[in-house]
């Protein structure tokens, strides 16, 4: 039977709210009587009073909301402000077991915080985003530390990861850009996909077990300043990106075969001067980016090189043993390979002249110089007699300056002549050379902004007519704030949040700046996870692969947590250039709508999935969308939904509120207007001429 106990002293609560993280009120002062001393008899002495029954005994203040379980208590959120809470080890005399979930999600009083001793898990998200949070000391009862339990904590610079600890769940630590180093339990035998991304600063790991079977997709994705990497001997899987810009890595050693390898696993990783590797299959992208890695030797049994195994990579000579039968087409993409050792009993494959051919010799695989380390570099070469096609990348990056093909030559495949600067290809009649076979250097002319055209609309203003619903005197009290008035605004809006126990600064803030610091990929990034709009979807995998949705519901969720306690106090209009599938949300239409299909869909509401970019300045909305969003958002419909003003912290031109996701709006009305502002680095003037959706926010 589970039941649900709430207990809070309200003016207790309330005072510490508004205190931020306040101290505790110091004890009465004691009587001054020395031990022994008797004191002067009262003339008219109280009556004495029978002391309280146990139960009538004072009790301590909880600040917690808890659960009860058939195993203990769970406590499922922490409701006071101390910057180092006592977490109770029992309540009631009935043990606790587990910080819940989100127990402590967003909490930025929070410093530093010591577990006590029967807690055996935390739960997911409990500390995300408590961004202050710099000392964290766990107890030897813990066994697991669930998903994105301290992720967003950018200050986090000490955990204490007991010898208990069996299971670090997905994205645990990620973005813990203090976590300098790191010693991983003897038990741990479960780690979570993208468990320490982005902890930047991370240098030292270490696992002291033999239990863990591999490292899971992007675990270390982006540790820029990984150096040293003590592997557990069990590991037989590497995932994808697992390792993607560890750039300070130097070498890695693993003790078993690798049964699986992910793609990209070791992507960007620069310093990467040695590995010892055993694994069936090179996948895609494996090494690509390894600028350090110069030689590179397959044990026997290894199958399979996949498409840009090696590409962009240092490498300049390859061992291939006999059992590989299946070299992808790029997997050579813009390398310094120079040569290629193949064993003598691979039947799959042959080397030509120092170039890979297929086992038939119908293939030309990949050029390579016939004298690698000749003074001069080879600049001529002649494909060998019989061969039928070149392949793609065949002479990528070669450096050849003239190549003959052979009248058996009949296919030429795409990209088979990249990243080269020929002066002469002799082709044969009659072979089929695809379009994309020879580099293209087109690039699309430059239009200055201001000489762009606009296109005029007919009419500015309301095209509704009667249908409009918008009034000017019922939104009065909503106000734009212009830029020269902007700071100072801010500077009202932190003090407003620091009174309501939520200060703002760009360190306790780390999903948000990170949208803001790089908003092209991240905002793609997350954005194509809410709404799935097929084109960014593209676009984000462009940037983070096609493996990058968990990372950024992960991210989203921590940002969310972040617009969650932000607040504005004032009425405001507020700006935002729309992607199409938000005006689409708008009209309640699968295709981008017409003026008409927006206009009939006035009075009606609706949802929208993605989180919202807003700006005070129209001018900065109009570089961003071809239809506007005014938005009529008040401080009790924010207040209710959320929302973060970063200029109030960062002061940078775009004058950005962020607004959280799934926020609910009120069609007003539809029309068109124009904005004259000024070219920021020419200093010339521009009218923007745009499609207007007045819009309210709804609580």
């Amino acid at each position: 039977m589970k039941k649900s106990i709430r207990i809070i002293i309200a003016a207790l609560l309330t005072i510490a709210m508004l205190a931020g993280c306040a101290e505790k009120a110091p004890a009465p002062e004691s009587d001054n009587t020395n031990p022994g001393e008797t004191k002067p008899a009262e003339v008219n002495p109280p009556i004495e009073e029978k002391p309280p029954i146990e139960d009538e005994q004072p009790v301590e203040p909880l600040e917690f909301e808890y659960s009860q379980v058939e195993s203990g208590i769970i406590l499922t959120k922490y409701l006071g402000s101390e910057e180092s809470p006592a977490i109770p080890s029992e309540i009631g005399g009935t043990p606790v077991i587990e910080i819940g979930d989100g127990c402590f999600r967003g909490k930025l009083c929070l410093k530093k915080v010591t577990v006590p001793e029967g807690i055996t898990r935390i739960g997911d998200y409990a500390f995300e985003a408590a961004s202050a949070l710099r000392k964290i000391y766990l107890p030897d009862s813990l066994r697991e530390i669930g998903d994105g339990a301290f992720s967003g904590c950018g200050n986090l610079s000490l955990v204490d990861l007991q010898d208990g600890v069996e299971r670090i769940g997905a994205g645990a630590f990620m973005y813990c850009t203090s976590l300098i180093s790191l010693e991983l339990s003897e038990p741990l035998e479960a780690l979570g996909s993208f468990a320490f991304a982005g902890c930047t600063e991370l240098a030292s790991v270490k696992f002291l077990g033999d239990k863990l079977a591999g490292i899971p997709d992007r675990a270390f994705y982006g540790c820029s300043s990984l150096r040293k990497v003590v592997l557990p001997t069990s590991v037989k899987s590497v995932g994808k990106r697992a390792f993607f810009d560890c750039a300070r890595i130097e070498n890695l050693y693993f003790a078993e075969r690798i049964e699986s390898l992910g793609e990209y696993a070791f992507d960007g990783c620069a310093r990467l001067a040695s590995i010892d590797i055993d694994c069936e299959t090179v996948t895609r992208g494996a090494f690509s980016g390894c600028a350090s890695l110069e030689y590179f030797s397959l044990r026997d049994g290894a199958v399979s090189i996949r498409e840009e195994a090696f590409a962009n990579s240092g490498i300049t000579d390859v061992s291939i043993p006999s059992t590989v039968t299946d070299i992808a087409e790029g997997a050579f993409l813009n390398s310094a390979v120079k040569s290629v050792y193949l064993d003598g009993e691979n039947e799959s494959y042959r080397i030509i002249d120092g170039s890979l051919y297929t086992g038939d010799g119908k293939t030309l695989l990949k050029y390579f110089p016939a004298d690698p380390y000749a003074e001069e570099p080879q600049t001529e070469f002649t494909a060998a007699d019989g061969v039928e096609i070149i392949a793609s990348y065949a002479f990528d990056a070669s450096g050849l300056s003239r190549i003959v093909l052979p009248e058996s030559v009949k296919e030429v495949r795409s990209h088979a002549f990249s990243n080269t600067n020929l002066e002469n290809v002799e082709i044969p009649e009659g072979a089929s050379v695809d379009p994309e076979a020879f580099p293209s250097y087109e690039e699309e002319e430059y239009v200055p902004e201001e000489e762009r055209e606009e296109t005029v609309p007919e009419t500015l203003g309301s095209i509704a007519g009667e249908k409009s619903i918008f009034r000017e005197e019922d939104y009065s009290s909503f106000r734009e704030v212009t830029n020269e008035e902007f700071d100072a605004w801010c500077d009202e809006y932190l003090a407003y949040n620091v009174a309501m126990g939520n200060p703002i600064t760009t360190d306790l803030i780390p999903y948000t700046m990170m949208y803001k610091g790089e908003v092209i990929p991240h905002y793609i990034g997350m954005t194509a996870v809410q709404n799935r709009d097929p084109g960014m979807w593209a676009e984000a995998e462009s940037y983070f692969g096609d493996d990058f949705e968990e990372m950024y519901i992960m991210m989203n969720h921590g940002l969310f947590a972040e617009l969650e306690r932000g607040r504005m106090k004032d009425d405001l209009i507020l700006y935002s250039g729309l992607y199409d599938s938000q005006v689409m949300a708008a009209a309640g239409t699968e295709e981008m709508p017409t003026d008409e299909e927006l206009v009939a869909a006035i009075g009606t509401e609706f949802s929208d999935p993605v989180m919202i970019s807003t700006t005070t300045d129209p001018a900065v909305a109009c570089g961003f969308g071809d239809t506007l969003f005014i938005i009529y958002a008040s401080h009790d419909a924010v207040e209710a939904h959320g929302a973060i003003c970063m200029e109030a912290a960062a002061r940078s031109s775009e004058k950005e509120i962020l607004m959280n996701a799934n926020a609910r709006y009120r069609v007003l009305d539809v029309g068109y207007f124009s904005v004259e502002t000024v070219d920021p680095w020419e200093g010339t003037p521009i009218t923007y001429y745009r499609r207007y959706i007045k819009v309210e926010l709804l609580g």
